[in-house]
């Protein structure tokens, strides 16, 4: 394998490391914002299996892969009657412009025109399509009913998804549904009224991760540096014959 090949794999992979987590700190205290996570295969994993008795890979590493930490956040108490957070693992469905988007936000209101919306001013879509409403006072009942002057006007729609991990990351705390399969369109997971979901991100965490990725950025740079000072030696050399 060529080392300079290696190692320009392993700075693209710190520098990914280092969006998600310049992401994750950015969104520390947005509510219901799930972390971003690179995936993929370490040098120390490949040796492992190779004590093991496996075989290590000549084949030039792969680029590694960003996914969500789909885990729940803390919830937190506002008292706000119109703030729901879902008790469990599913995501409320907004309407967007580009088709659905799913959010884990549950700060509600109505627009001016008649909708309940969410933090974004999108849309929340019910069992009829966006919940429309009037400018009456309303509620939100546990199971995602929503009423208005003594009748359900229509139940919050939750999903739940296969591998969320795989959810797309779209901004303001949504998500589209990308290679993440739905596994269950009308999800009954309850709702806690008056309560807020936390971000997911533990900051501290995060700055450990960060400086660690910066450490090992510095050293592949190096290790460039040290191969690229090898050859031009090495070249010097073989000229003086």
């Amino acid at each position: 394998m060529d080392v300079n090949a290696v190692a320009g794999v392993g700075l693209q992979n710190d520098l990914k490391q280092m969006e998600s987590i310049s992401q994750n700190l950015a969104n520390a205290v947005t509510p219901g914002y799930k972390k971003q996570v690179v995936t993929g295969t370490s040098f120390q994993v490949q040796l492992t299996q190779l004590a093991q008795g496996g075989q290590l890979s000549l084949s030039l590493p792969q680029l590694n892969q960003v996914a969500i930490d789909a885990s729940a956040g803390r919830l937190r108490a506002t008292r706000d009657e119109h703030d729901v957070a879902i008790e469990g693992v599913s995501f409320f469905e907004l309407s967007t412009p580009d088709g659905a988007a799913y959010t884990r936000q549950g700060k509600l209101r109505v627009d001016v025109n008649g909708r309940l919306v969410g933090d974004q001013g999108l849309p929340l879509v019910g069992s009829g399509g966006p919940v429309m409403l009037s400018n009456s006072p309303f509620t939100i009942e546990a199971n995602g009913d929503v009423r208005q002057d003594g009748r359900v006007v229509s139940r919050l729609k939750r999903v739940r998804f296969e591998q969320a991990a795989q959810l797309q990351a779209l901004g303001q705390g949504m998500y589209g549904a990308g290679a993440a399969r739905i596994a269950d369109a009308n999800s009954s997971e309850p709702l806690k009224l008056g309560f807020q979901e936390a971000s997911n991100v533990d900051s501290a965490r995060e700055m450990v991760r960060l400086n660690e990725t910066v450490r090992h950025f510095e050293a592949m740079t190096r290790v460039v540096q040290g191969y690229d000072d090898m050859l031009e030696k090495t070249i010097r050399k073989l000229g003086d014959f």
